[in-house]
């Protein structure tokens, strides 16, 4: 019984791990939608992320270098980069971010909901959350 658990764990482990190093293209990623929600499911990330507030947002100016410093560097930018922009973003370009985000209102961006809800959901993090909700929130600065 045992050996059954461990066999399905590491199918699991082995699917996810396939899936974020040989389907980083270029296409929209709302095509994998229910893939990745899927995926969330069964790797238990589905749980809810830390509620986050604009109290919790203390930096009065945070720029852009927070993002990578929350992980979005090491968990974003496999797919999302200058060589590999899946559906053209680049999370390690300024420009390229502030594009999909409205400046002081983290909630109507859409970088925040992909995030949050949509597909990019099963990637994200407390800390990824919060570095672009308080980044967008306090003017996206570069």
């Amino acid at each position: 019984m045992a050996k059954i658990h461990i066999l399905k764990s590491s199918g699991f482990v082995l699917l996810l791990v396939l899936s974020v190093f040989l389907n980083c293209r270029n296409e929209k990623s709302s095509d994998k939608e229910g893939v990745l929600e899927s995926y969330a499911l069964l790797l238990g990330s589905s749980t809810p992320l830390a509620e986050i507030t604009d109290a919790d947002c203390t930096d009065p100016a945070p720029t852009f270098a927070t993002l990578s410093q929350a992980g979005t560097t090491t968990t974003c930018a496999n797919c999302h980069n200058a060589g590999n922009a899946n559906a053209g973003f680049d999370i390690t370009s300024y420009n390229s971010t502030k594009n999909r985000i409205t400046v002081g209102n983290p909630r109507g961006s859409l970088l925040f909901n992909k995030i949050n809800t949509g597909s990019m959901r099963i990637y994200n993090t407390n800390s990824i959350n919060k570095a672009v909700y308080c980044w967008t929130l306090k003017g996206a600065n570069p």
